[in-house]
């Protein structure tokens, strides 16, 4: 939390920042960048912290699939996908969500998506059942998660304890037959919200809004 809320600040305030230690955010920042050969003509060193900002909202332009904002909220309708988001994607909503000063990313799909989908299909579930809090619309049929942008930002990844990432990654194999909705009734989601008092605050209400 403390990371998340110095990385805000810092947007804000317009200053340089360095994290001190590995943040699995940052490596998947740098993976994005190479997925894109056109972003590399750009010296970022030679830019400042609003061109950089700017640069970013223009290519989020170029986004295909189209998104809508509330007051708190980044709005993704992806009840046309026949795939859960991958992480890549996952984490460029969650730029764009932070750049437009939005606390939290709403993403929808078909229930029926969930119910067919294995979990094995889906890279970006645990990341999604770890952030967000997760809503079925049994009389629409469609399935919602209320993604925090602070509690993913602020959670460690990469130095998270060797004992508990032994068994998510067990858990996550032995369960990998099961359909994306068995396998989030199966464990516990929300639980980096549930850690830190401020977001579960700011996570319910805004469940409740919903």
């Amino acid at each position: 939390m403390k990371d998340a809320e110095h990385l805000a600040q810092m947007l804000k305030d317009k200053t340089g920042f360095k994290i001190e230690n590995n943040c699995w955010m940052l490596d998947e920042l740098e993976k994005l960048l190479n997925c894109y050969p056109a972003l590399r003509k750009f010296n970022y060193n030679n830019l400042s912290l609003d061109e950089i900002k700017e640069l970013i909202k223009c290519l989020s332009e170029y986004v295909e699939i189209p998104y809508a904002e509330d007051n708190y909220l980044l709005l993704v309708d992806l009840t046309e996908m026949k795939n859960l988001l991958s992480l890549k994607e996952l984490i460029l909503w969650l730029i764009i969500a932070s750049l437009k000063d939005k606390s939290h990313v709403h993403i929808k799909y078909e229930e029926e998506l969930f119910n067919e989908m294995k979990v094995s299909e889906a890279n970006a579930i645990d990341y999604l059942c770890d952030n967000s809090r997760f809503i079925v619309n049994r009389v629409k049929k469609e399935c919602h998660f209320i993604l925090s942008v602070a509690a993913i930002l602020s959670f460690d990844y990469k130095n998270q304890d060797s004992i508990i990432s032994w068994l998510k990654s067990v858990q996550h194999k032995q369960k990998k037959d099961l359909s994306i909705i068995e396998y989030i009734n199966y464990r516990k989601v929300g639980q980096n919200i549930d850690d830190k008092p401020k977001l579960k605050n700011q996570s319910k209400t805004i469940k409740i809004k919903i």
